[in-house]
């Protein structure tokens, strides 16, 4: 579902550059040359991150000293696009598109790249890479504003939260549990949301309970008092009535409507 190369050597636009999987992105350390396709070719400056379309046809012309070669599945491709819904990060891989990292991001780009391999290497779960993915995506891609001023230390700290929330959201509502499960106080924590997301826990964690209720409306066929139990919701009604607010139509009218 994942691979993570490191690429180097002298390159002759004469071949394509293979990946194991459909979409893949391209992280320049040090290069000198060209990366061409139909659509032009494009420098390959140090710091520079393309993101590469599925059916785009990659070939590189000069020398690479030290790259990533990062490709990846649809499936674990999906969590970026569930937790980033803006235009510009759905359209990330629809053409060519690169960012240029400033040289501290561009550090803390390969800090969180080779803590991605061993990863790989030590077989995580598809939970796990997906929120790496994620996060690693969203901070190279410039799109998380609030992402960009954290210490390599502190995007640690936001996988770490994202990995429980994300297996513990449906039955914890407690600051005091996740606060345990991040080794800090409940204060440290919620000033550390506040910095990571600008939210504090109960709207990161209402806000992944609507998103899971809409793949729930979408793609079963639960009623939506099931949904609601699924989720931990007490009393289906506070669900139904939370759900309404948030998204200005029923639960029955969303699923209706996708």
């Amino acid at each position: 579902m994942i691979q993570l190369e490191d690429i180097k050597g002298r390159f002759k636009r004469d071949k394509a550059i293979s990946s194991g999987y459909p979409i893949r992105v391209l992280i320049i350390k040090e290069a000198a040359g060209l990366l061409c396709m139909n659509s032009g070719d494009y420098s390959l400056s140090p710091g520079r991150v393309f993101f590469i379309p599925e059916e785009g046809i990659i070939r590189l012309e000069g020398e690479i000293t030290s790259a990533y070669w990062l490709s990846f599945s649809s499936l674990l491709y999906s969590e970026f696009l569930l937790q980033h819904t803006d235009s510009q990060s759905r359209n990330l891989f629809m053409m060519l598109s690169f960012r240029d990292l400033t040289v501290q991001q561009a550090q803390k780009a390969f800090t969180l790249l080779e803590q991605l391999k061993r990863e790989i290497a030590a077989k995580r779960d598809t939970s796990y890479l997906a929120q790496y993915l994620s996060l690693l995506l969203g901070f190279s891609a410039v799109l998380n504003a609030e992402l960009m001023d954290l210490t390599v230390d502190e995007l640690q700290q936001v996988l770490r939260f994202r990995a429980i929330l994300e297996q513990y959201f449906k039955t914890e509502r407690a600051t005091e549990f996740y606060a345990a499960g991040m080794g800090m106080s409940s204060r440290k924590l919620n000033a550390f949301l506040k910095k990571a997301f600008s939210k504090n826990l109960p709207e990161l964690l209402y806000s992944r309970l609507i998103r899971e209720a809409e793949e729930l409306l979408i793609h079963t066929d639960y009623s939506v008092s099931m949904i609601a139990e699924i989720l931990g919701f007490e009393q289906a009604n506070s669900f139904v009535s939370n759900f309404k607010k948030t998204k200005g139509v029923s639960a029955l009218e969303f699923r209706r409507m996708n």
